[in-house]
């Protein structure tokens, strides 16, 4: 009796949480502290210790390096401090930290953060920095997703590019003959991010290409909507957050259907009867996919010939046909079942998130402000 075969685990969500933060102060009423920052201004530095240097808006000046894990803005015309930067950062004090950090640690965040620069601007590390209660500016929730086999990963993040989406721009970049970089914006005079998918594996220079796919969701205030930090990350749910007002997008990416060699041979005949491809040239490039599908580009490197793999791949490419990068064809992607995997990890416990820092077993303070509560795709039917 034949052996069953083993059951193909294309993916897994690797972690979810938060990556960059904005948190906003505004002690208006603190004279005090605003002359200093001004005289701060005028001299460049602070408390002797740390340079400024103009923010890029005028009024505004930023500390020339991370403090606390965070780059910090001052602009004593509308009284508004804010730092930003990685979550993980802020928790663990150190500027490379690139981790995601769980959606219960915004406070004690914000808390760390207001302690640490209490004492440059001339206060006491327990009375914070005051004034109101403090808002978010920013906050850009992210997962990623770890596949098994990298040809599964590129070809889902090239079907990722060809989501059609009312009221939205999709941004494509490839580099190789790859997609390395998805992102969505509002198709508005004044263009915002909604989400980028890229290939962190590639850009951290950590894994093969396709291997780790980061989803990030952002999402940015003004100042009449910034909510208030502390009812904020007791009462939000980051679940219903990732996909706020981007509910198109899930649908139309668990719909994706990424084909393997029938769907690639398929498509290539479409293309004959549309007239849109040579019925010679589609015959040559079927062979081609056959030979992509048994030995990979190694095929025509021990022909002597790598150039001519390399030409069979563009005008594959040319077609919506990508290969792997070793220029084997993949099997079908579960890529609708992954979408759906990145949805529901995030209503699960945070073991599905990434591990506090120690920084989360700090006391919280109660005092002041705080208790203020690579292949064609279809859409399958």
């Amino acid at each position: 009796m034949a052996a069953t075969p083993k059951k193909r685990e294309a993916f897994e969500v690797a972690q979810v949480g938060v990556d960059t933060v904005s948190f906003a102060w505004r002690p208006l009423d603190d004279e005090v502290l605003w002359d200093r920052l001004q005289n701060a201004a005028k001299a460049r530095s602070i408390a002797g210790l740390w340079r400024v240097n103009p923010a890029g808006v005028p009024g505004g000046w930023m500390l020339s390096k991370p403090f606390a894990g965070a780059r910090w803005f001052f602009f004593p015309d509308s009284r508004l401090i804010f730092a930003e930067g990685r979550l993980g950062a802020m928790l663990s004090g150190r500027d490379g930290d690139f981790s995601l950090a769980p959606f219960s640690s915004l406070m004690t965040a914000a808390l760390r953060l207001e302690e640490e620069i209490a004492v440059v601007l001339g206060h006491d590390r327990e009375q914070g920095i005051g004034g109101e209660v403090f808002a978010l500016r920013r906050l850009d929730l992210a997962a990623e997703l770890r596949w098994e086999y990298p040809s599964d990963g590129l070809a889902g993040l090239r079907a990722l590019g060809t989501i059609s989406i009312p009221r939205v721009k999709v941004c494509e970049w490839r580099h190789e003959g790859r997609t390395e970089t998805v992102s969505y914006y509002t198709a508005t005079k004044h263009k915002k991010l909604l989400m980028r998918i890229y290939d962190k594996g590639v850009q951290t220079q950590s894994a093969a290409p396709g291997t780790l796919l980061r989803f990030e969701r952002q999402h940015r205030w003004v100042k009449a909507d910034q909510p208030e930090l502390f009812n904020f990350a007791v009462h939000a749910d980051p679940s219903a957050l990732w996909l706020d007002r981007f509910e198109d997008w899930a649908e139309s990416a668990e719909r994706l259907a990424v084909e393997g060699g029938e769907g690639s041979q398929r498509r290539l005949i479409e293309a004959v009867e549309a007239g849109d491809l040579d019925r010679e040239k589609a015959e040559r490039l079927i062979g081609a996919l056959a030979i992509a599908q048994l030995r990979g580009e190694r095929w025509w490197a021990s022909l002597g010939k790598p150039h001519l793999g390399q030409r069979r791949r563009r005008d594959l490419e040319a077609l919506g046909v990508p290969l792997a990068p070793s220029g084997e064809l993949c099997q079908p992607v579960a890529l609708g079942a992954a979408i759906e995997a990145l949805r529901d990890a995030w209503g699960k416990p945070l073991d599905r998130q990434a591990k506090p820092t120690s920084a989360d077993e700090r006391p919280k303070r109660t005092g002041g402000a705080k208790t203020a509560m690579a292949l064609p795709w279809s859409e399958a039917a």
